[in-house]
């Protein structure tokens, strides 16, 4: 296994890791804060983890490399020892419970993480200060690829991570885990052929343009002839106060299992061939983006549809494909986005386990969905059959602001790219005025599209972030891409205006919602917007800076 496999995989154990800790929120909310906070700072050692990764990757910065060998021999095995320490506190969960499932107040779980930070703590280093040296020490290892100096705080918190490990297993396990070479130069795959392209996806007016070679062919019809179910042939038109509703979804023989293994983290980022992406889904859970808590939390997740046992095969047998897999921090609870490539049919598929170890799984189209954000939660509610009114399908219930974010705008968009009609009044509502303060608004432009840039200011988790749409026409409210820049408030040497209308950003990482769009890019590569009017680029840069957020 190369270099970058190795930094990946424990990228994603520490996004395991964090997904499984949010068993422990609901449970024990005396320790709701704390328990959080670590959960942050996992997916900010993830995120370090994978930067540093594509940092050594890079022509320039990989030649650097050997530079960090050393210190990552002290790093990475501590950190992995305390992922398995946090793991094992899983695993006693599950053997000290007496009665099938845990329930919020259970002195199990309160005992289990008090004994746990006590083990920490008699290590030499509390659970949320080492989470916070790796954290760092990653960050300063990837300032040091780019010959910037990390500072000496770099070297005390080295110091302490020495002490650290000599504390933890031995170390020789750990070693021939990672089996880093210390003189052996990086070595990079190179990059596998495209398994299927992408179909055309109708275009709207000041929505990008997607240009794609021809639909996959199918996969070959099954042996056994069976009855297609109707709910994906397409989403039934029956009147009903001023809805459409959808039919619900038949049973149909036979269903593979799923399992904590099944779940890939924060997404799939691959297909079963191993080839590159094929739906722009698949690339939105990368891992980068950062992961601010949410002050306050909404209720618990729960799913109120019908049970589907075979729905999976279903989905399979009417050549639909998973394009994200995203566990949420409820204990035993993966959510699912379907697309069939065709006609770009969407659904959504929730799957959980009940305390007595019975797998659940409920699926319904995202064209027959109405989503709305409520504090911490995203409500998908569908329309009630007997009276017309919504009822509640799924609440999902994200302790991350970016992680719902995403998971909204990718739901959304996704929705919006079914080319199966959506039922009126289920357009989606994100309740921003009373979550969100709008903070900058204007026009731009690329060669080819007018869009609408608004700058959002959360006011519960404090995030700052971009968001874009089109300027008009029927997706205005379908975002085309957004990017979370709350730590470049206040950097006056983030952004720069160019010229009478251009800002040009020194960072950007945005997060695009179509395939095909990429957002405007200077000469020099860094990324730029084209802004209608020249006082509004000027605007933008005043107003920004001037924003208040929480450090």
């Amino acid at each position: 296994m190369d270099w970058r496999l190795r930094l990946l995989d424990y990228a994603k154990e520490a996004e395991d890791t964090a997904a499984g800790l949010g068993a422990f929120v609901s449970e024990i909310p005396q320790y709701r804060k704390d328990i959080t906070g670590d959960i942050a700072e996992l997916y900010a050692i993830s995120n370090a983890l994978q930067t540093l990764q594509e940092a050594v990757e890079h022509p320039c910065l990989g030649r650097a490399s050997g530079r960090i060998l050393k210190d990552l021999e002290i790093c990475l095995p501590s950190l992995g020892y305390t992922l398995d320490d946090v793991r094992d506190m899983f695993s006693k969960s599950k053997r000290k419970r007496r009665l099938p499932g845990a329930f919020p107040g259970t002195p199990q779980y309160a005992e289990m993480w008090e004994d746990a930070l006590a083990d920490f703590k008699t290590q030499g280093i509390s659970l949320s200060n080492r989470l916070e040296y790796y954290r760092t020490y990653l960050q300063g290892m990837y300032d040091e690829l780019r010959d910037i100096d990390p500072g000496e705080e770099i070297d005390r918190i080295e110091v302490r991570l020495e002490k650290l490990l000599k504390q933890q297993e031995p170390l020789d396990s750990y070693l021939s885990r990672l089996k880093i070479p210390s003189h052996s130069p990086v070595m990079t795959p190179g990059p596998k052929p495209p398994r299927n392209p992408r179909p055309n996806i109708k275009s709207f007016t000041s929505y990008p343009t997607y240009s794609y070679g021809p639909a996959p062919p199918p996969p070959p019809p099954s042996r056994t002839p069976r009855p297609v179910p109707q709910i994906y042939a397409g989403i039934g038109e029956v009147p009903m106060g001023g809805f459409f509703v959808p039919p619900a979804a038949p049973s149909v023989p036979t269903s593979p299992t799923f399992s904590s293994a099944s779940s890939q983290g924060m997404s799939s980022h691959s297909t079963d061939s191993g080839g590159p992406v094929a739906h722009w889904a698949m690339r939105i859970f990368d891992g980068r983006h950062p992961s601010t808590p949410f002050r306050t939390l909404g209720d618990a997740t729960e799913c109120a549809g019908r049970d589907e046992p075979n729905v999976i095969q279903m989905l399979g047998d009417d050549h639909f494909e998973k394009v994200l897999e995203l566990p949420l921090e409820a204990t035993n609870v993966w959510l699912r986005l379907y697309c069939r490539y065709e006609d770009l049919r969407a659904r959504i598929l929730f799957l959980t386990m009940d305390s007595d170890g019975t797998r659940r799984r409920y699926c319904f189209p995202l064209t027959g969905l109405k989503i709305i954000r409520k504090d911490s939660c995203l409500q998908m509610c569908r329309v009630n059959r007997k009276d017309g009114r919504l009822d509640l399908w799924a609440r999902l219930r994200f302790p991350l602001y970016e992680r719902m974010i995403l998971f909204y705008n990718t739901a959304v968009a996704m929705k919006h790219q079914d080319q199966a009609r959506m039922a009126d009044g289920l357009e989606d509502i994100f309740d921003r005025d009373r979550t969100e303060r709008l903070e900058f608004s204007s026009e731009i432009s690329d060669s080819h599209f007018l869009h609408h840039l608004r700058v959002y200011h959360d006011m519960d988790s404090g995030v700052v972030r971009f968001e874009a749409t089109p300027r008009r026409g029927p997706l205005k409210d379908v975002p085309i891409w957004t990017a979370f820049v709350t730590h470049f408030v206040g950097d006056r040497s983030w952004m720069k205006k160019v010229g009478s209308t251009t800002v040009v950003f020194r960072q950007l990482h945005p997060y695009v919602f179509c395939e095909g769009y990429k957002v405007p890019k200077a000469l020099n590569g860094r990324h730029q917007l084209n802004f209608s009017s020249s006082q509004d680029a000027r605007d933008l840069i005043d107003i920004f800076h001037q924003i208040k957020v929480r450090r």
